[in-house]
């Protein structure tokens, strides 16, 4: 899986009343990182799919007890990103139609190709691994927002200063170059071989704006105070 080095198998459920199709469908698309299971008709599948949700319905349209377009239309309620790939017999288009309608994701007319149902489900598998990385990158997007805003909270408490900040606060720039800033005056004082420093200078100062001792704004300031010591001084 994209950016996981521990990927959840795509489970499948094939339901179709003909013990037959249900194999040929299962043996079409068996491959690694693919769970398979099968039911018989469609109050079994919705029995499976509550004990063990899905990621991807496949269905005979035609079947006793229960029709596909209903097994459909409940499955859905239950798992509402449920992908779903309506099988039907040559002349019933209308009903393949009426099935995309209702949510199924694509549809399979029988007699079918092996290549044909196994284009079909690769195609439906890719497109629930994608969404699986859209969900997986939007809940990382999310906690960095959290962060975010709780080193802001953070930052906007540190703002009205106590006494005890206040005394340490004037501790700390009596050594410092610039009152806002954490680096003592020596962090810019130029070695005897500048050559050998001023880059160590600016690679720990990019480390510290990684880090979020210093913003933007800061990093730039203090970056070119060091570029600036270094032009200036003496070889």
């Amino acid at each position: 899986m994209r950016g996981s080095s521990v990927e959840l198998p795509v489970r499948i459920l094939i339901t179709d009343d003909d013990d037959v199709c249900r194999k040929l469908i299962r043996d079409a698309i068996e491959e690694d990182g693919i769970e398979v299971a099968l039911a018989g008709d469609g109050m079994e599948a919705l029995a499976q799919l509550q004990e063990a949700p899905a990621d991807l319905l496949i269905t005979d349209l035609h079947m006793p007890h229960m029709d596909g377009l209903t097994l459909l239309t409940r499955a859905r309620q239950l798992l509402p990103h449920l992908l779903s790939i309506i099988i039907t017999g040559y002349g019933s288009l209308e009903s393949a139609v009426e099935a995309i309608r209702q949510g199924a994701y694509d549809y399979v007319q029988k007699p079918f190709t092996m290549e044909r149902i196994g284009v079909v489900t690769r195609n439906a598998i890719e497109m629930i691994r994608i969404s699986r990385e859209k969900a997986r990158l939007l809940n990382e997007l999310e906690g960095a927002y959290r962060k975010l805003q709780l080193l802001e909270v953070r930052g906007s408490s540190d703002d009205v200063p106590t006494q005890e900040t206040a005394n340490e606060e004037r501790s700390r720039q009596s050594f410092c170059l610039y009152p806002q800033q954490s680096l003592p005056l020596y962090y810019y004082e130029l070695p005897k071989d500048p050559a050998a420093g001023i880059l160590n200078r600016l690679e720990r100062l990019a480390e510290l704006r990684r880090d979020g001792a210093v913003n933007e704004k800061e990093f730039s300031v203090l970056k070119k105070a060091i570029i600036n010591g270094a032009g200036t001084s003496n070889p």
